[in-house]
């Protein structure tokens, strides 16, 4: 996995992917629930943005301690930058219909072996439209904490690669309980490598059963403010998969010609991607009992299988 060139002279800062992992992201694991990143709404709660209010984003940043050995560049603070998106895959800086940068801030280098937390207060907009990253309403997050003597690439942000950056996203949906018309949910994503080449990506969806400690207690965390129980279901729904039918001719060079590759518990299909954002659906027929959370890991990889996003969707059974 490619990291940030922008960053090679420091070895020493990093974030969390995943709880232990020491900055080093597992790509082919659940790397896009970032434990040492997260926003609050002040009415909505975890992972949610409340228009014209402070709401707030905090990243947690580490240090690796003497005996790594590790490099660092000798700056006198570290720098934060906080990203909000939509619901979306990859994301990539230069394209601010992707996702923009809501905080650039200083804060303190951690001591080796350390960490500090850093905050940053956002306050999106009243009135934006829902297609606007600073909108309000479920976001996704990315994050890079680095020496303030480095400077980042304008281009990508190179996750999961990179142990400077990181990204959160987890999204819950209630679905109405009409068997007869699948839950649907709408998912942003970009070509994160280049402006205006055409990019051969997979984007995928997972059930996943039997979820990790990890992901259960992501998971469970956002759940504990919705009303109800929420059993984990164990089984996959009768269906799901994605409809690309509503992207314009222009984001999808062409449109999907591979068939959808699909098991019991997996949807997968290929498609090349412009440079412009896009918007597609992921679909799912539940099945109840009523409230039962059904857990889906979304991503998107190059065809070579190098990771370039990811989400999880939990879908609740009304």
């Amino acid at each position: 996995m490619a990291s940030d060139p922008g960053f090679a002279s420091d070895t020493c800062i990093f974030m969390e992917a995943a709880p232990g992992d020491g900055g080093v992201h597992d790509g082919n694991g659940v790397w896009w629930l970032s434990p040492d990143l997260s926003l609050v709404g002040p009415t909505s709660g975890l992972d949610q943005a409340d228009a014209g209010q402070v709401n707030k984003i905090r990243v947690k940043v580490r240090r690796k301690p003497v005996a790594s050995n590790c490099t660092f560049p000798g700056a006198e603070s570290i720098t934060v930058e906080t990203w909000v998106a939509n619901p979306s895959l990859a994301m990539a800086p230069f394209n601010a219909n992707s996702t923009r940068r809501v905080g650039f801030i200083g804060s303190p280098v951690p001591a080796e072996g350390g960490s500090a937390a850093q905050q940053v207060e956002w306050q999106p907009r009243s009135g934006l439209p829902r297609t606007d990253p600073e909108a309000a309403g479920q976001k996704c997050l990315v994050a890079r904490a680095y020496p303030d003597n480095l400077t980042p690439s304008a281009i990508q942000f190179f996750v999961p690669g990179d142990q400077h950056v990181v990204q959160h996203n987890l999204c819950v949906v209630s679905c109405p309980g009409n068997t007869q018309r699948p839950c649907s949910f709408n998912i942003s994503t970009v070509n994160p490598l280049a402006r205006a080449s055409v990019l051969k990506i997979k984007v995928k969806a997972v059930f996943d059963a039997n979820p990790s400690e990890f992901v259960r207690t992501a998971v469970f965390k956002r759940l504990n403010s919705t009303p109800g129980l929420h059993p984990l279901a164990t089984h996959p729904p009768p269906s799901f998969g994605f409809d690309f039918s509503s992207v314009p001719i222009a984001g999808l060079i062409p449109q999907p010609t591979v068939p959808p590759i699909t098991t019991p518990t997996s949807t997968e299909s290929q498609l090349h991607l412009a440079g412009q954002l896009i918007t597609f659906q992921f679909f799912a027929k539940l099945k109840g009992p009523a409230g039962s959370a059904y857990i889906f890991h979304i991503t998107q990889t190059g065809v070579d299988n190098s990771p370039q996003g990811g989400l999880t969707l939990v879908m609740l059974a009304a």
